[in-house]
């Protein structure tokens, strides 16, 4: 058989029936449109609860108060490197299967990754406990990062076990109930006292522990008698996904190089202004992960031919969704200029870096998905590698020579726009996408940037930026992916329709 890591795939079709493999092997539009509609109303709900929080946090506390939560957010935010790829490793085993076909083997790995998190707690505590010279403060949030790490992890791998089998909807309430929880923990909070730092972390372990309860008892985990099955599946699923973690935690952390140079470079109260500036993108990021996940579940069940087609189609549908979007920019200025005064400075910062959006979600949703179901985690994770130096370098140099949030914020632009382009590259005999396609795709890019800027210079008014921008890109738009409208239109028809043939 052939190894999971040169062709992830293939396991998961090896003794199926003829008519599973027929059944899974179809893309059926309106199936997956439906999935995405069910992963998206979940996402909304994240979405709008996170837009709350964006808003509500920095209400309750100062700005240095502020910077520190903002930082634990940004540190916590790779706690997914703690399982060391077993996670992602069990996704890409499981992908293409059925829930029931892989039930007997969640309980097993959940047990794994248990004992192998609690082993690198330990570790680490040890190490803080004989270090000289740390704060109770650091050597607390330390903790908290560790224990959130496990819970988080846990979550995922539960997770991951539905969205292979293509169970979307308990992915989606999960995908809502951690922000909401919190966003009622941290209310309920602050009619007490105003909240630290410390007391947010706390709160949002909490939050995070309710959503592992609630897919804990919605996958049902059957667990192993022998600890040989745990130990087996933990060394087959850490080798396969290995280099899928490392990539993730490169993506991520050329995501948020900038945050991480600021926020060692300057003073907590510039990086608390340059990190509300980069939460303006929460909402479009957490969308980018909900379809990302939906689209790899579908995409491995698809035979190479038609993954071309899908990557065009989707290349351009991504291209439509953040241009008819930016506009979101326009009425987050008026929010944060009528709620937050003390983040204004912020808001030049955000206006550059929404642009980075259409890159974040192409190098995803599509980059990121296609050289791991062709089996190039370790391709993907060097070109990450490479990235993560140059918006390292980028940032740093922007940093210590103009003492600029601003130049930043460009300078990161411009790391994520090489870098996407640098994988389309590298994937174009797969894609099968051209200097044609590139060039048509920069093209809409750049003139929506340009409309973007132009609607902004024009007024300050979002009731009159809005009409005006869209006045200038709606056409252009229309002109570039006229299929991709039509097919959106039908996606949308058979997500809305099919429900209803079934039902009579």
């Amino acid at each position: 058989m052939a190894s999971i890591e040169t062709a992830p795939l293939l396991e998961s079709k090896v003794g199926a029936a003829p008519a599973e493999v027929a059944k899974t092997e179809g893309w059926k539009t309106s199936t997956i449109a439906g999935d995405i509609a069910t992963l998206g109303a979940g996402t909304a709900l994240a979405a709008a609860f996170n837009t709350m929080l964006v808003f509500l946090i920095p209400r309750l506390m100062s700005v240095e108060e502020y910077g520190y939560w903002r930082l634990f957010l940004l540190y916590a935010g790779y706690v997914g490197f703690l399982h060391f790829g077993f996670a992602d490793g069990a996704l890409l085993r499981w992908a293409g299967k059925t829930l029931e076909a892989i039930h007997h083997e969640v309980g097993p790995s959940w047990k794994y990754l248990v004992v192998q998190h609690v082993v690198v707690i330990l570790a680490v505590c040890a190490v803080l406990g004989i270090t000289p010279r740390l704060s109770v403060h650091f050597r607390i949030v330390c903790a908290g990062v560790l224990v959130f790490g496990l819970i988080m992890n846990s979550a995922t791998l539960l997770q991951y076990s539905l969205q292979a089998g293509r169970v979307f909807r308990p992915v989606a309430i999960a995908a809502a109930v951690p922000p909401g929880v919190f966003v009622v923990l941290a209310s309920c909070w602050s009619l007490k006292s105003t909240p630290t730092a410390n007391e947010l972390m706390a709160l949002y372990g909490i939050a995070w522990l309710v959503v592992l309860i609630y897919l804990w008892a919605r996958v049902k985990p059957q667990m192993a008698n022998s600890s040989d099955v745990a130990w087996t599946l933990g060394k087959t699923l850490t080798v396969i996904g290995w280099p899928v973690v490392m990539a993730n935690t490169g993506y991520g952390l050329v995501q948020s190089a900038d945050r991480l140079v600021v926020s060692s470079a300057l003073p907590i109260t510039q990086f608390a202004q340059y990190s509300m500036a980069a939460s303006a993108m929460f909402v479009p990021i957490t969308a980018i992960a909900a379809v990302s996940r939906v689209f790899f579940a579908h995409a491995a069940a698809v035979e190479h031919d038609d993954r071309a087609k899908i990557y065009r189609h989707m290349s351009r549908f991504l291209l439509i969704a953040w241009s008819l979007l930016l506009p979101y920019f326009f009425v987050l200025e008026a929010f944060v200029k009528r709620f937050l005064p003390k983040y204004i400075p912020s808001l030049p910062v955000a206006g550059i870096l929404i642009i980075s959006v259409i890159f974040l979600a192409g190098i995803q949703i599509l980059h990121m998905n296609y050289f791991y179901l062709y089996g190039k985690q370790r391709e993907f994770l060097y070109r990450t590698m490479g990235a993560l130096a140059l918006s390292f370098v980028v940032a740093l140099a922007l940093t210590k020579c103009l003492h600029s949030l601003l130049a930043v914020a460009i300078g990161q632009v411009a790391a994520l726009a090489f870098w996407w382009m640098v994988n389309e590259w590298g994937l174009r005999r797969t894609t099968g996408q051209s200097r044609k396609d590139w060039l048509r795709i920069l093209s809409v890019v750049g003139w929506s940037a340009v409309s973007y800027g132009f609607a902004l210079w024009c007024t300050p008014d979002a009731g009159w930026r809005i009409p005006i921008y869209y006045g200038l890109v709606v056409g252009v738009l229309w002109l570039s992916c006229p299929e991709e409208f039509r097919l959106g239109w039908r996606l949308l028809q058979g997500a809305l329709l099919d429900p209803l043939n079934e039902q009579c």
